[in-house]
């Protein structure tokens, strides 16, 4: 739900069971430890990419033999992140993992295979980025992450949750609509429990 945070910095350690993949706020400092080569090889292109990479391509989603790099016991990944007024992750076994780049910028799409409207929402969210940022004021954060779930929006620093999408322009609304909450109030600090038209109006 809607939160009123003072803002701070984060050390985040989240262990879970090696099949899963994790989004969250923050800068991920271990990448060698929980991303696979080819992983990390695809997430150097996607840094100087206007479109969308498969960081983990559909056939690998789901398959820890491709996307982990080990099939069992736990991996720990560490983000950090400052001058944010909360944390948030998300975590799955099955994601999909789509990037790109805009101005420095890294965008990320993380979906279920089920979710197929979601192989555009990367291309969706890099371009409300860019609109948001030349009418607004530039995106302050290293990226941008976009959750499909099982859940309606919700922002966070960093990232947002956003339902699958019944329709294409039903998606691209709520990606829009979420990722504009990065703005107001997650950068200008208003409270969305008491004066939730700050942002919701935006």
């Amino acid at each position: 739900g809607e939160f009123y945070l003072e803002y701070g910095s984060f050390d985040v350690s989240v262990t879970l069971p090696a099949a899963y993949t994790v989004a969250a706020t923050g800068r991920l400092l271990n990448p060698l430890e929980v991303l696979t080569a080819k992983q990390r090889a695809r997430l150097l292109k996607a840094k100087v990419s206007d479109t969308a990479v498969a960081i983990i391509t559909a056939d690998e989603a789901g398959n820890p033999a491709l996307s982990r790099p080990k099939q069992s016991g736990t991996l720990t990944w560490r983000f950090h992140a400052d001058s944010v007024r909360d944390f948030a992750f998300a975590a799955a076994p099955n994601f999909r993992w789509d990037a790109s780049a805009w101005d420095g910028i890294l965008v990320h799409t993380y979906y279920r295979p089920s979710a197929t409207l979601w192989t555009e929402a990367n291309r969706i969210v890099r371009e409300a980025v860019k609109y948001y940022s030349t009418q607004w004021y530039h995106y302050p954060y290293p990226h941008m992450s976009s959750i499909e779930g099982p859940i309606e929006g919700m922002e966070y620093p960093m990232m947002t949750f956003d339902p699958a999408g019944p329709t294409r322009i039903d998606l691209q609304w709520v990606l829009a609509h979420e990722l504009g909450h990065q703005w107001t109030p997650m950068v200008v600090g208003s409270n969305e429990r008491l004066y939730p038209w700050m942002d919701e109006g935006f």
